[in-house]
């Protein structure tokens, strides 16, 4: 029966390291990508673990057993505890030190072609604890090398939990974020008096919505009533900062870290406060809302985090695929089968993505009419990454950037439509614009989005405005439609030299921003010019 020791120690080190040590360390590196603070996440993290400790544990025990009862020498109980060590003390180093080549989880299709020198090197990784083991035994036999390997576990588990303790340490992860979520109710509100509403659609770029829509002659009309802005510019090439930026103006300079500025944006935006005072009950759909701690306005539709309810097995699902995206030898980890970081999924009241936004919109064609005034904003993939839509939204294996853009407008007319429906149209201001555009393969193409906008009871043929329009101007817009004005009064009058600034950065080193400025179009990119202002965390 001690001998069962070896197997209890291995399987525990196992399941600390790929669910305790990697959730956790994800956690404590991501802390503003998750809803949920370390008290919320660690009890699905615990019981995950004691679950897959358990099972790992009863298996070994069974074939001790079952091997002690044919043979007392547990030939086939060590050996496969040694495969089992091996496995592990080669996934540790995979997932561990040899990760700097892995593609960014963005969304982005993975194309895991290639890989040769990864390969080999997981090869050699392999190789050398195989020979290893291999000397080992001839020398010290079967069980003492299990027995060393046991120890050795111990030893990793150790440095895992040294380096898990410190991280959570120093990025202050075991604090209360007392942040939100988000959730789906008063989606079909409605005002009977006046509306204020942001449908923004992600990496929506203003050029290729501009031909896709021209192309097709069944939306022609689509956006009568609305000023169509073909050279706005945006402040941020990512929608991390983007959003914040749209609903407060407030920039992010890298003073602070992010979730304290995204909550700062939010608690000081000076359209919030002008929402408040003129009455209108407030929804934000966002599922990535970053807004800890006090909150100075209500909004109906979110929740405290520490209020929701975990869904383990989706938990449970997302985590997997993580571990094995990040402990498979590289050749694997395809089967991973993994694109972003979903942890978020794990929650069921609100899921923002198109053909569950579209579904909610048929499903839900009679709106729920409201006396108060409301402000609305819906933000959903739009035509980001992964691109999985046809123009009707269907989900398809290989849909392009362009289909994606015919499912924005399909997504369009049928939220237009739905609002004429409920003569709810005329009395709304609406604004349907992107975060950010899209890069292709030139990232400075992702700063002019989609921006069009009309105000209340606007009656005209759409216009084409080529104001050098920036985002900057979004806030004193906002102001001049709350107080009635027409698309056709507001952003104009710049002039053609006029300056403009965003904000550059590249994806997941958010800490290194540089300033540019450019006064010409939106999309002449060998125009943008270092303005020398760094902005380093």
């Amino acid at each position: 029966m001690k001998k069962l020791i070896y197997s209890y120690i291995l399987v525990f080190a196992f399941c600390f390291m790929f669910f305790i040590y990697e959730p956790l360390f994800l956690y404590a590196t991501n802390i503003n990508d998750f809803w949920f603070d370390l008290g919320i996440m660690i009890k699905p993290v615990l019981i995950i673990f004691f679950l897959i400790f358990t099972l790992g544990s009863l298996v070994f025990t069974g074939i001790y057993f079952l091997n002690h009862k044919f043979s007392s020498k547990l030939k086939v109980y060590f050996s496969l505890l040694l495969v089992f060590a091996i496995a592990f003390l080669a996934t540790y180093i995979e997932g561990n030190y040899l990760i700097a080549n892995l593609p960014a989880l963005d969304g982005s299709k993975i194309t895991w072609g290639g890989g040769t020198l990864d390969n080999l090197i997981t090869g050699i990784v392999w190789l050398v604890i195989i020979i290893g083991s291999i000397i080992l035994v001839k020398k010290v036999k079967l069980e003492k090398t299990v027995k060393i390997f046991s120890y050795l576990s111990l030893g990793v588990t150790l440095m895992l939990t040294v380096s898990l303790v410190t991280t959570l340490v120093s990025n202050n992860a075991f604090a209360s974020k007392n942040g939100v979520y988000v959730t789906d109710n008063n989606l079909n509100d409605i005002s009977k008096n006046k509306n204020f509403l942001i449908f923004m659609l992600d990496a929506v770029d203003e050029d290729t919505f501009y031909k896709v829509w021209q192309e097709n002659p069944e939306y022609k009309d689509l956006l009568n009533d609305f000023t169509y802005y073909n050279d706005a510019m945006s402040t941020y090439a990512f929608t991390r900062d983007s959003v914040p930026f749209v609903l407060s103006g407030m920039w992010n300079k890298n003073e602070n870290e992010f979730g304290t500025y995204s909550s700062n944006a939010y608690n000081n935006s000076p359209f919030f406060k002008e929402l408040t005072e003129k009455d209108y009950k407030m929804h934000i759909y966002e599922d990535s809302l970053v807004w800890n701690g006090t909150r100075n306005y209500e909004v109906e539709n979110i929740k405290l985090a520490k209020t929701a309810t975990v869904d383990l097995f989706v938990f449970f699902k997302q985590e997997l695929h993580y571990d094995l995206f990040k402990y498979l030898p590289y050749f694997l980890k395809k089967y991973s089968r993994i694109e972003k970081m979903s942890f978020n999924n794990s929650i069921n009241d609100f899921k923002s993505n198109d053909a569950l936004a579209y579904k909610n919109m048929l499903k839900n064609k009679e709106l729920n009419k409201i006396d108060s005034n409301l402000f609305q904003f819906y933000h959903i993939d739009g035509a980001h990454v992964p691109f999985n839509y046809d123009k009707n939204l269907n989900d398809i294996k290989d849909s392009s950037y362009e289909q994606e853009i015919e499912a924005c407008l399909t997504l369009i007319k049928t939220y237009l439509n739905r609002l004429k429906e409920n003569d709810s149209y005329d009395n709304s201001v609406i604004i349907i614009m992107a975060d950010h555009g899209y890069d292709g393969n030139e990232i400075f193409t992702r700063f002019n989005p989609l921006l069009m906008i009309k105000g209340l009871n606007e009656k005209h043929d759409v216009i084409i405005s080529k104001e050098p329009v920036s985002y900057v101007d979004l806030l004193g817009a906002y102001q001049s439609l709350l107080d009635g004005k027409k698309s056709t009064e507001i952003l104009k009058n710049f002039g053609p030299n006029r300056k403009r600034t965003f904000i550059w950065y590249q994806y997941l080193h958010e800490n290194h921003m540089v300033e540019y400025t450019t006064t010409k179009g939106a999309r002449e990119s060998s125009s943008f010019e270092a303005t020398g202002n760094v902005f380093d965390r």
